[in-house]
């Protein structure tokens, strides 16, 4: 009940902020005031570690979970790429529509299309979340980074910034509120509900600069660093593929 009526009071509070034509500042202000309330509600206690970046940047982070988004939503100031069939999602849409959300449509030949919807915002002055995995683990290992997402910021003045999540379990096992593999999303939030509590820490790393940088160093940059401060092994052991499209 708690978690419905904490949904509702995000839609009443966002259709408020639409009505007074709210700026920037003031859906950042209730985007991050939100999420770090669900985070409470379902028992999730948020460590932040490190400084937000001062300049807009592509935010980089290992995937293990959908509570990735609200964590790193909590910490800082961002927006997420999303599947353009979720803006025709009754309700959700429309909060994302509100919320800086850009909608893209999939597909191997709209890459191009991605990656100056990702540059405009950059240069709009928004910070775009991406899981350069592309799919999900049980935090046992940190996947390759896909060069391709970071083509929007290489050779430009926007810097990468990764941020490394070290859940409960990391890096002696594997995290028990993962959600990988053929995991169900309803069974998933019911095995998180049912912890009393659950420990996360965000570490806010050191940006990397890309004017002078291609892509496939900035994947490799950005992955090395999250993996160091996670204490995971470089390579994933092989024959393991727990993952989930994201």
């Amino acid at each position: 009940m708690r978690i419905v009526l904490h949904m509702l009071a995000g839609v009443w509070l966002t259709w408020r902020m639409v009505r007074r034509g709210g700026d920037f500042a003031e859906r950042s202000r209730i985007r991050r005031a939100w999420y770090d309330r669900a985070l409470c509600i379902v028992g999730v206690r948020l460590r932040i570690h490190g400084e937000e970046p001062r300049r807009t940047s592509l935010v980089v982070a290992n995937h293990v979970s959908w509570l990735d988004i609200p964590l790193i939503g909590a910490a800082m100031d961002t927006c997420f790429l999303s599947k353009a069939e979720i803006a025709r999602w009754p309700i959700i849409g429309w909060l994302g529509r509100q919320h800086d959300t850009r909608f893209i449509e999939r597909g191997a030949n709209q890459a191009s299309a991605h990656f100056e919807a990702m540059r405009t915002g950059l240069d709009e002055g928004l910070q775009f979340v991406v899981f350069p995995e592309g799919t999900t683990s049980r935090g046992e290992f940190v996947r390759r980074f896909h060069p391709r997402l970071f083509a929007a910021v290489a050779g430009t003045q926007h810097p990468v910034q990764p941020v490394a999540l070290a859940y409960e379990g990391m890096p002696n096992g594997p995290v028990p509120v993962s959600y990988a593999e053929d995991d169900r999303l309803i069974s998933n939030v019911w095995k998180l509900l049912c912890r009393r509590e659950t420990h996360v820490d965000l570490h806010l790393l050191a940006p990397l600069e890309s004017a002078n940088q291609d892509r496939r160093s900035l994947a490799d940059g950005a992955r090395s660093a999250i993996v160091d401060v996670l204490g995971l092994p470089v390579d994933p052991p092989s024959g393991r593929a727990s993952a989930r499209a994201s």
